[in-house]
């Protein structure tokens, strides 16, 4: 969720700490919050100033509806990633 503001795709540099939390968070199918600076650049939203990189926990429906809608997604993100996610 943003806060104050509604963008359906952000992009976000994490330092090492940061990263390590969302990929864990990920393999379990937890959602993160990261707290920063919204920009916007290029038609693309930017989180500048990440920080705070927290998992969220979600019930099973919300959980359910979260994984649904990045597998909907999927194009985006292996496009955000020039095509070398998870290689």
């Amino acid at each position: 969720m943003l806060a104050g503001a509604d963008v359906p795709n952000v992009r976000v540099t994490l330092d090492e700490e940061g990263y390590r939390i969302a990929g864990h968070a990920h393999l379990v199918g937890l959602p993160v919050r990261v707290q920063g600076r919204l920009e916007s650049r290029g038609g693309f939203r930017r989180l500048t100033g990440a920080h705070g990189v927290v998992p969220v926990q979600v019930d099973d429906a919300e959980r359910d509806r979260l994984m649904k809608e990045l597998q909907e997604n999927l194009d985006f993100f292996e496009e955000a990633c020039g095509g070398d996610c998870g290689d």
